[in-house]
């Protein structure tokens, strides 16, 4: 009986320990898994002849000048566009209320991976170094170039990383595995980027505590 207590002790002493291996292993998440939150905007717009659009390119392109010609070329526009039942006026506004949709929505941010230990691919864009190329701060980013030569991702693709130990960047060019406690925060920062400084839009952050090369190197 002695003997029988001591193996089930023993058993769910084993269990005990192991349970924060489960625990703690890492979510590996897939960018696609950052922009869950974005949703599918529709516009329904009327149906429009190739001149049509092409009037309504020139009232847009000729809005912000203050020419007085350019202004009456406008206005003329307007009122071909009208004779064919199209309201110039109600079209932009259309326009621009689905841009601005499309934009809150693909910057949209989820909040299901906050305090969680996730496991992420991507490239590296260098913030902040401690010595030589060794990285202390940088954004994680899907596309090789992005926020460099490239125009930034929406926020929801971008992860502000911050790794004290320093990680040695070989080539921004390479994809890495960045892994550590992550949290959705979208905030706007002056960050300095090898073009020069910018206002960027961040919608995440991890504390990184594991970071290596995507691909295993060949022996």
């Amino acid at each position: 009986m002695q003997k029988t207590l001591s193996l089930v002790l023993s058993v769910l002493s084993l269990t005990t320990v192991s349970l924060p291996t489960y625990a703690d292993k890492a979510v590996a998440l897939e960018w696609q898994d950052l922009n869950s939150a974005a949703q599918e905007v529709t516009l329904e717009m009327p149906d429009l002849t190739d001149q049509q659009m092409r009037l309504l390119q020139g009232v847009i392109a000729m809005s912000a000048s203050k020419e007085e010609q350019v202004q009456q070329q406008a206005v003329e526009f307007k009122e071909t566009l009208k004779e064919q039942g199209i309201n110039a006026d109600e079209v932009i506004a259309l326009r621009d209320e689905y841009m601005q949709t499309m934009k809150a929505s693909a910057e949209a941010i989820t909040t299901e991976f906050d305090g969680k230990k996730v496991r992420v691919p991507g490239f590296i864009v260098p913030l902040e170094f401690s010595e030589g190329m060794t990285a202390t701060e940088f954004l994680l980013v899907p596309v090789a170039g992005a926020c460099i030569h490239m125009p930034p991702p929406p926020a929801n693709q971008i992860v502000r990383v911050s790794f004290p130990e320093g990680f040695q960047v070989q080539n921004v060019q390479y994809p890495v595995w960045v892994e550590g406690d992550f949290s959705s925060n979208k905030v706007t920062e002056e960050v300095y980027l090898v073009d020069g400084k910018s206002n960027l839009t961040m919608g995440y952050e991890m504390n990184a505590s594991m970071i290596e090369d995507y691909y295993e190197k060949e022996n």
